[in-house]
């Protein structure tokens, strides 16, 4: 396993550690280590990536390219099955973040196409790119790097910074056991 993997692996599990900083110390070091980099959305807005989509959120992210033909629309279509189970939920804390894994391709206007193709233009769903080496940081911090767009993972990560709880979530996941998970994240289970 390569060493981004393991950091990220390792700041998951100690997130979720008895005796886990405070709340201040918590944020400071979930900004530390996510970063707050700018990233554009859909609609060529540009979005400081802790701070503005994950701070104060229960977030489930994703990652994506909109040139994929298969498992791309597939994971959006189920997560739009799992967005219509949240309900009221949705947006109010819950963000969805699909992370483009092709930046040289996929600029806003490009995500915008595929998320309305994919019925997911919607507020609470952000479809987010920057330059090659921003999201290279930012995909990297997730252990997302691959030498090609479509050898992307398709886990799943969700999280409640706050709370410093995060899970990973096998793609094949039922919708009612994400939809589960996400309810815990938010109620800080």
């Amino acid at each position: 396993m390569k060493r981004y993997t393991w950091v990220l692996l390792f700041f998951l599990a100690s997130s979720t550690l008895a005796g886990a900083p405070q709340t201040q110390d918590r944020d400071q070091r979930a900004r530390s280590y996510f970063g707050d980099e700018v990233l554009q959305d859909q609609d060529g807005v540009g979005r400081q990536f802790y701070s503005e989509l994950l701070k104060d959120r229960v977030v489930l992210i994703n990652f994506v390219f909109t040139q994929c033909r298969d498992a791309c629309p597939l994971m959006t279509q189920r997560l739009r099955t799992v967005r219509q189970h949240l309900g009221d939920s949705f947006a109010k804390p819950v963000y969805f973040l699909s992370l483009s894994v092709d930046p040289e391709h996929d600029r806003p206007q490009q995500l915008k196409a595929f998320a309305q193709k994919q019925q997911a233009d919607e507020p609470g769903w952000r479809f987010l790119t920057a330059e090659p080496a921003t999201m290279h940081t930012v995909l990297k911090r997730l252990g997302q790097i691959q030498n090609q767009p479509e050898d992307h993972s398709t886990l799943l990560i969700a999280g409640n910074p706050a709370k410093g709880h995060w899970l990973k979530i096998r793609p094949d996941t039922p919708v009612e056991a994400i939809v589960a998970k996400l309810q815990g994240l938010i109620e800080g289970q």
